[in-house]
């Protein structure tokens, strides 16, 4: 079962990228995909499933895992920011 609805869900995958991603991080097969926390984007996976990216590996999950996005210090507006990818 899905909660978080995006232009990339299918029938069983769904996408848990930074909403300013381009190329998206999928999550599939998992049995539920919670969106946590709207603002820090923390989703939370449920049952076996396997995140799938273009730039990056392929992580099989065994159990249920949060997954948030990286805040990477910007030196120039001394603020902490979300990655694009």
């Amino acid at each position: 079962m899905v909660y978080r609805l995006t232009k990339f869900k299918t029938m069983n995958q769904v996408n848990v990228a930074s909403k300013q991603s381009e190329n998206g991080h999928f999550v599939k097969n998992a049995k539920k995909v919670i969106l946590v926390d709207e603002i820090t984007e923390t989703t939370k996976i449920e049952g076996a499933a396997i995140l799938e990216t273009k730039n990056h590996t392929t992580l099989p999950m065994e159990e249920q895992c949060l997954i948030t996005i990286q805040q990477v210090f910007n030196p120039f507006s001394k603020l902490y920011e979300k990655v694009k990818d």
